[in-house]
């Protein structure tokens, strides 16, 4: 008999870990570089984290009158004066001849971090989500479930389409009491499920409460495949056959009632990504276009 590991200990060892190495790693990128990255901060929000030397106001210096140019004669006598005198069997003097240019430094180019720059509408992005599971494991699940769904299998809508889908009906078509089940679930030849649609015809008979029964259990199992757990609040709006839409992260749920029938209901799970965003970040998570292969297909 094997004991399992106490995993409530082994998440908290993660996240402490988790915290830990994102704060060495937060603190790096802003002390990096005598504190660029820090100071760039303190302006752009004021935080005031480095505090101004105050300066002091000096006395302008007193002005010194201009000095009385010489004549003539005495600057040429100065500058006799001043020139060496050479005595026989001394050394040679040499006179050294300094530039009259002034020398410039040149402010050197300073490398300053996008991180904290504004953002960039154009660039922006967001959270979608994902199928958790793929289009051949929850055919197979359906079928476990007792709904002979099939494999999953390329669609007759052309290439680029997969589906697996199941239809049942019980009763003459067009009957009042007739009641009907059908599911279908499609995607992409890669396992990629895109919608998954339910439509029930459930009367009030025997046969209808049949039908509805597995609705409802099949909707709990979807459910539970996508583990989106914000969408198991609809369900006590589906058991009371209540309109509900519910949409979070390019994810949508729909039941609702057909005008044509009170006993036809619908129900559609699949992504709806509607902003420019959610977009953005489908497109880069879409594996047909990557060139090169996924981590899991390359394994």
């Amino acid at each position: 008999m094997s004991v399992a590991p106490p995993r409530k200990k082994s998440r908290a060892v993660f996240w402490i870990a988790a915290v830990v190495i994102g704060s060495i790693i937060l603190a790096t990128a802003l002390f990096a570089n005598d504190m660029r990255n820090l100071r760039a901060l303190d302006n752009r929000y004021h935080l005031n984290l480095f505090p101004k030397p105050e300066q002091h106001t000096s006395n302008p210096p007193a002005q010194t009158p201009a000095p009385i140019s010489a004549p003539a004669s005495t600057v040429v006598e100065t500058a006799a004066a001043e020139k060496p005198v050479v005595t026989p069997g001394s050394p040679p003097v040499r006179t050294v001849k300094t530039s009259a240019r002034p020398r410039i430094d040149r402010p050197r180019p300073t490398r300053t971090s996008h991180l904290f720059d504004a953002p960039v509408d154009e660039l922006l992005s967001a959270f979608v989500r994902s199928w958790r599971i793929s289009g051949q494991t929850l055919c197979a699940d359906l079928v476990k479930f007792g709904l002979p769904v099939g494999e999953w299998r390329s669609s007759e809508l052309g290439v680029g389409t997969s589906e697996c889908s199941y239809a049942m009906q019980k009763g003459t078509y067009g009957n009042a009491g007739a009641s009907s089940f059908f599911i279908i679930v499609r995607g992409k030849p890669t396992g990629e499920i895109e919608t998954v649609r339910i439509k029930v015809l459930m009367p009030d008979n025997a046969d209808g409460k049949a039908v509805a029964s597995s609705f409802v259990d099949t909707v709990v199992l979807l459910l539970n495949e996508t583990h989106w757990l914000d969408f198991q609040t609809a369900l006590d709006a589906i058991g009371k056959l209540q309109d509900i839409t519910l949409q979070a992260f390019g994810a949508k749920l729909a039941f609702f009632k057909e005008f044509s029938a009170n006993s036809s209901f619908n129900l559609q799970l699949e992504m709806r990504r509607t902003s420019p965003e959610q977009q953005r970040t489908a497109i880069v998570f879409d594996k047909a276009r990557w060139t090169l292969p996924s981590p899991s297909s390359a394994n």
